[in-house]
């Protein structure tokens, strides 16, 4: 039985103009199979309980879609990040002990199910062991856009599962190539398993501060939420964590971060291009192209995305995808 928190607060500004505030990615369906978070709840409901934590903000548009998985919703004042996150979600739960807590993204891609659930029931059983356990995902080329976790080789606790020797930050293409060739490198997704008494002497060991309201319960925690550093699971616990387990992944992982990632994901015709709705792409390669209400029609383009939604038409390089939260910013100002 694993209780499985789903952080869905996240706005997802690099898949513009589909992921917008008012319909965040997690809500987009990007691959005609229901929404990200619906294909995560649905990925995680055979393994028990699943709570959902998202802002206060986004309650109205996420409240549907978390009932319908028979989901718990839990809103947050204000984002703070993914480690008081989960101070909120142990805050509410002061009997528990030795149940299994897991933290996972709402708005990653899997292809296999079933290996994703075989995974996790391994880190579950290290869980159960004492150890904060992380999935690292074998990579596949070397990615700059990712961290990385590298492991001990020499300590291997199960098959496929070994003691974390280190974080790394998103490296540059060089360092990236090392991390490939070396192989005791994963890509971080982001996933956090420990038992509940774990992850509060973890809670207790290094975020002593925002302990102390865990202690006090729901209501207290929320409202001491703005006085919270805003800091990520990763920096203000797994880096510092003594021990921290990896189980490796190869499940068909991606976090589906650009545009340029979708593509990767999505069916392509003979020469690369990735389209829907009704988009088509003539002596075209390497190009997305969505639209939903008019005919989009690309010609004699190469690597491009052109993306159609009711206001709005993005046109840019997908070697450019990355770029697009700072071209948001350009066109606010």
């Amino acid at each position: 039985e694993l209780i499985s928190v789903v952080l869905a607060g996240g706005q997802g500004l690099r898949l513009w103009p589909e992921s917008t505030e008012e319909h965040p990615k997690q809500l987009c369906d990007f691959l005609g199979r229901g929404s990200l978070l619906a294909m995560t709840l649905q990925r995680l409901r055979p393994l028990g309980l699943l709570l959902v934590v998202a802002g206060e903000s986004q309650r109205d548009i996420l409240e549907q879609e978390v009932a319908a998985w028979r989901a718990v919703l839990l809103t947050e004042p204000l984002g703070r990040n993914t480690a008081p996150a989960v101070g909120l979600v142990l805050a509410g739960m002061e009997n528990a002990g030795d149940e299994v807590l897991g933290i996972f993204p709402a708005d990653h891609h899997i292809e296999n199910d079933m290996e994703f659930r075989r995974v996790l029931e391994v880190a579950a059983g290290l869980a159960r062991q004492g150890y904060l356990v992380t999935v690292g995902i074998v990579p596949v080329y070397a990615e700059t856009g990712y961290g990385y976790i590298e492991r001990d080789g020499e300590i291997e606790l199960d098959s496929g599962a070994y003691v974390v020797k280190a974080f790394h930050e998103k490296p540059d293409a060089s360092t990236a190539r090392g991390y490939l060739h070396n192989g005791n490198f994963y890509w971080n997704a982001g996933i956090f398993l420990a038992t509940i008494k774990t992850w509060r002497g973890l809670m207790q060991e290094f975020m002593p501060g925002i302990y102390s309201y865990i202690l006090q319960g729901q209501d207290a925690y929320r409202e001491a939420y703005p006085t919270f550093p805003n800091i990520s699971i990763d920096y203000a616990i797994a880096e510092k964590c003594r021990q921290m387990a990896v189980v490796e992944g190869s499940f068909g992982w991606s976090d589906i971060g650009s545009w340029d990632a979708l593509a990767a994901v999505l069916e392509q015709d003979g020469d690369g291009n990735a389209m829907s709705g009704t988009a088509v792409a003539i002596e075209c390669r390497g190009c997305l192209g969505r639209s939903r209400e008019k005919k989009l029609v690309l010609f004699g383009l190469e690597d491009m995305v052109a993306v159609e939604t009711d206001d709005n038409i993005l046109v840019c390089p997908r070697s450019r995808s990355q770029d697009i939260k700072s071209l948001l910013d350009t066109l606010k100002g």
